[in-house]
């Protein structure tokens, strides 16, 4: 994550829906895409060995079952908060009115559904190699086919929203006068400290309310 904390030139930038939305979208570059499968992979090694070690009677199957399901859960706001780390001095340089937060929202939600696209997929990669005892490729479309369809579209809707809060947390944090190093690195730290409370609210609020709910219709 070396370069994820320093902000893109600001040179020559058009104010325009379109030509910001490129811009955000060619910094998903390999830099990006590296932190947050590598975190997919480290979280789901540490959550396989979690749950393996207090479990050992459960069955290989079930423990990856477990981690993968558990991670799509979670997935939403680890990628969510990568993205803000590493876009948040980019939004924090900007002083827009809300008027003009449209284009950077619906940028930094796209970005986070594709973000967990490839979390899920070093997941589900490192569950099936962790726990192989046959064929890798059979288990990777095990796992894929295990998915639960409503959860998965649920865990793209919530990542697509979490990446939208955390931009709209960091343009209005931009608003703020104070101009400096110290100034940048304040609102980075406050923006980062909101963004997390929000999103783990927003999951616990979720948890309680809306899944129970969805789980007893079906």
């Amino acid at each position: 994550m070396g370069a994820i904390l320093t902000p893109a030139p600001m040179a020559a930038v058009s104010d325009e829906p379109i030509p910001r939305l490129i811009r955000r979208f060619e910094r998903l570059d390999g830099r990006l895409v590296a932190s947050v499968t590598g975190t997919g992979v480290v979280v789901c090694l540490g959550f396989i060995e979690l749950l393996r070690s207090p479990l050992q009677q459960l069955s290989r199957v079930t423990v990856e079952l477990l981690a993968v399901r558990a991670l799509l859960f979670l997935g939403p706001l680890l990628v969510s908060l990568l993205l803000l780390l590493r876009d948040g001095p980019l939004l924090l340089a900007e002083r827009r009115s809300r008027g003009g937060w449209g284009a950077e929202l619906v940028a930094s939600g796209l970005l986070s559904v594709v973000l967990l696209l490839y979390f899920m997929a070093a997941v589900i990669i490192t569950a099936s190699l962790t726990l192989n005892q046959g064929d890798v490729v059979a288990e990777v479309a095990f796992l894929i086919g295990q998915l639960e369809p409503a959860r998965f579209a649920a865990a793209l809707v919530r990542a697509g929203l979490y990446g939208a809060i955390t931009a709209a947390i960091c343009l209005q944090q931009a608003r703020r006068a104070t101009s400096g190093a110290m100034a940048m690195a304040s609102r980075m730290s406050r923006s980062f400290l909101l963004g997390l409370g929000l999103l783990v609210f927003l999951d616990l609020l979720w948890t309680i309310a809306v899944d129970p709910l969805r789980m007893g219709g079906r």
